[in-house]
């Protein structure tokens, strides 16, 4: 049972950086070597000028996982301080795992028989959380892998997981939960919420810029409710009520402003609506009240608009070198930058009717490549990579790889520069699926390719960036033994992660590894994992 528990934690997370909606075809779509093969940029400039401060000691980062042999669930931190927290009966082992919630706590979620029973963790306890009926239905087969913590607001946690998945007709559904810390209670708020297949809900649920609003859709095509929730006081209201799939109903960030494809309205939450006449354009919602206006269809030249719908600033005008079928749009990287350029991703012109004439000019450019531009308003546009579908929560870092099929880069769109280069080895093909954490310390990267000529062999690949340093380090993990669950990095560069062990049945160590010396601290040996790191 550790073997196939193992492989499905590895096909969940391949799964999860795979997913994307399915999208309709007539109308308007939205997408949301050695150690020294991967080197940095030879020099990064702080985008920001920062003063020198006194060091402050690191504070304890916190990790859980089982001791089968005590039959104990165990806390540790990355200095090796180890507690036993709690007794686990070890049938219940296989579908037990948690979510971090911050540095300190994380939700404990318990499932047998179709039952749900939910725990908060800390340092020092295992603490029973009242669900709103016990025992709480929760189908142990299907359910499982689609947990999610979908927002946090000081002592606050909405959960969710999928109870509907997607079709071609709606994306993936289910109920949300908010947890009260402090009161130990979880309440139901919603029970059709659109969200998405794992832990990734940005495209569907959207925070006020404080964090205390969620804005978000609930319900299904014949009544689709948008709904606001206080994180605090755990008060749901219905914005506005419309039709449709949610796959045509599109939100700025914050979820200050929508655009109601079927009714062609654009909304805000003060109760501003303005019709798009032009039955021709669509619109998409931006950040702070903006929005472009685009051609449904067009090839080559596309003519993008950013207005002010509801505000008095001066309309600006773009020209996407691009073809555009049935509105394509990516939430995740389509943004209007502090300098005003547009950043835009278009379709992988195989699946287009028309090839771009620009296609021309990038020849290493592959047919299912989703190209991301960067346009200014004088005209100009530029091809900043290829988009890879890892963005961080903000929009601010993004993993790309090069045009010509070189390297990849993480790409600092505010800075218009990247960040370091990761240089593809001749002797690598057919790339998996990256796996990048964007955390308040810097970025992790793993990449993982076949070798040429030998599709039963990988190497893999690990790049860590430090917001505090700006410095970037690689290794190669020779042994593949990583498991691509690195759940931290730490502030001095240093990463947590989960270690196969081959000589224990699938059991896992779990390591902080420092990449610049090489030096490599066991803070857990021989336990199962329960740290659910999609």
């Amino acid at each position: 049972m550790k073997r196939i528990a193992s492989l499905l934690f590895a096909m969940i997370i391949f799964l999860s950086a795979c997913a994307s909606p399915a999208t309709s075809t007539s109308l308007p779509t939205e997408q949301a070597g050695s150690a020294s093969t991967f080197q940095p940029v030879e020099e990064v400039v702080p985008v920001e000028n920062t003063e020198t401060a006194t060091p402050v000691p690191s504070s304890p980062h916190w990790y859980w996982a089982v001791d089968l042999d005590a039959a104990k669930l165990v806390a540790v931190n990355q200095f090796g301080e180890r507690r036993e927290i709690g007794a686990l009966d070890p049938s219940e082992n296989e579908n037990t795992s948690y979510l971090s919630i911050d540095d300190e706590r994380a939700l404990l979620f318990m499932d047998s028989n179709n039952d749900l029973r939910l725990y908060l963790l800390t340092p020092d306890a295992m603490q029973k959380i009242a669900l709103p009926s016990d025992p709480f239905y929760f189908n142990t087969e299907s359910w499982q892998s689609s947990r999610a913590i979908i927002a946090a607001y000081e002592d606050h946690v909405l959960f969710s997981y999928v109870t509907d998945g997607s079709s071609h007709i709606l994306p993936d559904r289910g109920p949300i939960f908010l947890v009260d810390l402090t009161a130990l209670t979880a309440k139901l708020i919603d029970e059709s919420v659109t969200r998405g297949s794992y832990s990734d809900s940005r495209a569907w649920v959207h925070a006020s810029p404080d964090g205390r609003y969620l804005r978000y859709l609930n319900g299904d095509r014949a009544k689709m409710d948008i709904r606001e929730l206080d994180m605090v006081t755990g008060e749901a209201r219905t914005l506005f009520t419309t039709t449709g799939s949610s796959y045509f109903i599109y939100a700025s960030p914050q979820g200050d402003m929508w655009y109601l494809y079927y009714a062609n309205l654009i909304q805000d939450l003060d109760g501003n609506q303005k019709d798009l006449t032009d039955e021709s354009l669509t619109f998409r919602p931006l950040r702070d009240g903006k929005g472009i206006v685009y051609p449904l269809d067009c090839v080559d030249d596309c003519e993008i608009k950013l207005i002010s719908p509801f505000g008095n600033e001066a309309e600006l005008t773009y020209h996407f070198p691009w073809t555009i079928e049935f509105g394509t749009f990516y939430r995740d990287v389509g943004q209007w930058l502090p300098d005003q350029s547009l950043l835009l991703a278009g379709k992988p012109y195989a699946g287009l009717s028309d090839t771009p004439a620009i296609v021309e000019t990038y020849p290493d450019l592959a047919g299912d490549d989703i190209p991301l531009f960067r346009l200014t308003p004088d005209g100009q546009a530029r091809l900043v990579g290829i988009y890879t579908r890892n963005v961080s929560d903000d929009g601010r870092y993004m993993l790309l790889r090069s045009a010509d099929q070189t390297s990849f880069f993480v790409y600092d769109a505010v800075a218009d520069r990247p960040l370091f280069d990761m240089p593809v080895d001749p002797g690598l093909e057919e790339f998996l699926p990256p796996t990048v954490k964007f955390l308040d310390t810097g970025i992790l990267v793993n990449l993982t390719a076949s070798v040429s000529g030998d599709k039963d062999a990988y190497r893999s690949f690990y790049s860590v960036y430090s917001h505090k340093t700006f410095a970037a380090q690689t290794w190669e993990d020779v042994n593949l033994e990583y498991s691509d669950s690195c759940p931290d990095l730490l502030e001095d560069g240093s990463v947590v992660c989960w270690l196969y062990r081959t000589d224990a049945d699938y059991n896992f160590d779990l390591v902080r590894y420092d990449p610049a010396t090489g030096t490599k601290t066991t803070l857990l040996e021989n336990v199962w994992l329960i740290d659910f790191t999609p």
